[in-house]
This record gives C-alpha cells, structure tokens and sequence, in this order.
C-alpha cells in the first residue's frame, strides 16, 4: 500500500511540474507586475518565442515582455495612456536582460509607421490595434549601440503617416 501511495504521489508531483511548464507557460501572474493591485491587462499578443502585454496600473501606461520558456519577465517605466499630442513611448534597457523594449500609445489617427532609430540599425515598430480601438506599437532591439560624446539624438523616435510625412518625432 506504501509503493502505491508513493507511486501516486511522485506521479501528481510529476504531472503538476510537467503542466506548469508546458501548457501554462504564458501565463503571467498579477504578482509578477510591479502594482499588481491596480494592474489592468489591456491586451496580450504571442510571437513566435515571446509575448507582448500591453497594460495599465496605477503609475500609467506600461508594456510587458515574457519569454515564452520563461528566462525572463520585464516592463517599461510608465507613460501616458492619452498623450496629449497623439503618441506616446516607453522603454526598457535592463542590462540582465538581453532585449531593449520600446512600445506605446497611438491615439492620432493618422499615425500609420513608427520607427525607432539607432546610429547604425532601425526597426520599423509593429502596431496594434485591439477591439476596443485602442492602437499600441512596439519592438525589440537585442542591445542598444553606445552614443557618441557629443552627437545629440543618436537614438530617434519617429512616427509617419501614410505619405511618409513625420507627424512625431523625439530624440534622445
């Protein structure tokens, strides 16, 4: 009777481990986001090894970065959820983590491209646009490249419209 309860014990053991990794793997607590309390998920979108929130809490807008063997778990400082001037940005560059996270907020309708600008490499941002009319963007980059002393905006935001006209731009 004792090798039978340890073999149904081992196996639940098992069985629990095994589940947690394969078929839950996306999901995300509300303990894993810094203010779990007042956090709302505003959208969710899987890519090929990863997966994009995008939400809200009590500081403002942020967007969410899981990978999906569950290495790691980051956000973005807090932005506006209704910019003022029709778009908004958010970033993160934790150095533990090998990704750079930029995203935000597009409420100006006519915002149709975002690219984000480094010295050498730029990335067309993907934009989303949720059931509910809300339109988010965002994109990785592996690393940031370092800035050169004294060159001002080696790092650029800018938002297009259908005639490649720029309707947004910010530089850091």
């Amino acid at each position: 009777m004792k090798k039978i309860l340890l073999f149904f014990s081992v196996f639940l053991l098992l069985n629990t481990a095994c589940s947690n990794t394969s078929s839950n793997i996306t999901e995300l607590s509300l303990e894993n986001f810094p203010h779990p309390k007042s956090t709302e998920i505003l959208d969710r979108q899987r890519k090929d090894d990863y997966e994009i929130v995008f939400y809200t809490d009590e500081t403002g807008y942020r967007i969410g970065y899981k990978k999906l063997d569950g290495e790691y778990w980051t956000h973005t400082g807090n932005g506006e959820i209704n910019p003022t001037d029709g778009f908004d940005w958010v970033m993160n560059n934790d150095p533990t983590i090998p990704i750079t996270l930029f995203g935000g907020i597009i409420t100006d309708e006519k915002i149709t491209t975002v690219f984000v600008k480094q010295k050498t490499m730029e990335k067309e941002a993907e934009i989303i646009a949720t059931d509910e009319g809300l339109r988010f963007w965002f994109t990785t980059f592996g690393s940031l490249e370092e800035p050169d002393l004294g060159d001002p905006d080696q790092l650029k935001i800018e938002a297009f419209d259908d005639n490649g006209n720029i309707l947004w731009k910010d530089g850091i």
